[in-house]
């Protein structure tokens, strides 16, 4: 890495909304490569399986070049396990039945509700203020993302109203995630070192529930089109686990669970940018909703 690059990246990882917006970019741009990946034959839970697992192969480098390691007392190895299960295995697989029984449109929505919830665990814990400014800034930025999906919000089906409620189970797990992270932040670890192990034991626990939703004998690793995409979703998924664990690092869990709106977004512009979508003015007014939201959340109250 050039002294320019990391510099530039130094600055970057200091400042949280622009690492929130640098997080934002790389949320959506996994989205489409994992939408590209799976249409080219990979099979959900085996990248998920690879893509962690190469994750954090990438980071392992960086991570003997700085000299540190992944804690693996008895009491990491339990956060590893239980942020997997919280913020990984039971969001994937209620998403997984939920988006057969009621649809994707209302999948997508329910993750809108993750910082509002995250707030409230927060000031509820007392981990974080609860003050007017970040109240402000996190509906601003819920109102933006449903203005960005209102598409989708018009196209949710109501017929089975038990899964639907089961579904809510999905930003309650995002946001229980969120703050089990920094409540319970390995002491003197980085975020590098963190997001490595967590990287590694996500890829344990999605292999562990494979079996249970797709036939592991049957993925494919020959095809070069199939392992070019796992490799290049471990080294994207390297970069977004690390600034993601950097983010909640600087910015705490609150900032933090606005990645999703920030990765909508993205997503707009870039179907945009590359698939010619049409922006309207309430797709516009989204967006500077979103933004001006995250620059309210992060704001700390005047003293």
């Amino acid at each position: 890495m050039s002294s320019a690059i990391a510099a530039r990246f130094s600055i970057a990882s200091g400042s949280p909304i622009a690492l929130l917006g640098l997080c934002g970019l790389l949320f959506a741009s996994r989205i489409m490569m994992s939408k590209a990946a799976l249409t080219a034959g990979v099979q959900p839970f085996q990248l998920g399986v690879f893509g962690n697992l190469g994750a954090g192969l990438c980071l392992l480098p960086w991570l003997a070049a700085t000299r540190q390691r992944i804690p693996t007392g008895p009491e990491h190895l339990a956060l590893y396990g239980i942020l997997g299960i919280v913020s990984f295995a039971v969001p994937t697989v209620l998403s997984y039945f939920v988006v057969e029984r009621v649809g994707p449109a209302y999948t997508s929505i329910v993750y809108c509700l993750s910082p509002l919830l995250t707030m409230t665990f927060a000031a509820g814990l007392g981990m974080e203020r609860m003050f007017l400014r970040r109240f402000v800034g996190i509906v601003l930025g819920f109102l933006g993302m449903i203005a960005l999906v209102q598409q989708q919000v018009l196209q949710i089906d109501i017929g089975q109203p038990v899964w639907g409620a089961i579904g809510l189970a999905i930003p309650v797990c995002a946001a229980t995630g969120n703050i089990i992270r920094s409540a319970w932040w390995p002491k003197d670890t980085s975020a590098l070192a963190f997001s490595c192990g967590a990287s590694f034991s996500s890829s344990v626990i999605v292999a562990l529930m494979a079996p249970a939703f797709e036939a592991p004998l049957e993925w494919r690793f020959a095809d070069p089109g199939i392992l070019s995409w796992i490799m290049t979703m471990s080294a994207m998924s390297a970069l977004s686990q690390l600034l993601n664990f950097r983010l909640q690092q600087i910015a705490g869990p609150v900032v933090f669970s606005q990645i999703g709106y920030w990765g909508t977004g993205f997503g707009v512009l870039l179907a945009a940018l590359l698939f010619g979508d049409v922006l309207t003015a309430l797709s516009f007014a989204g967006l500077l909703c979103i933004i001006g939201g995250g620059v309210l959340a992060n704001r700390r109250p005047e003293t």
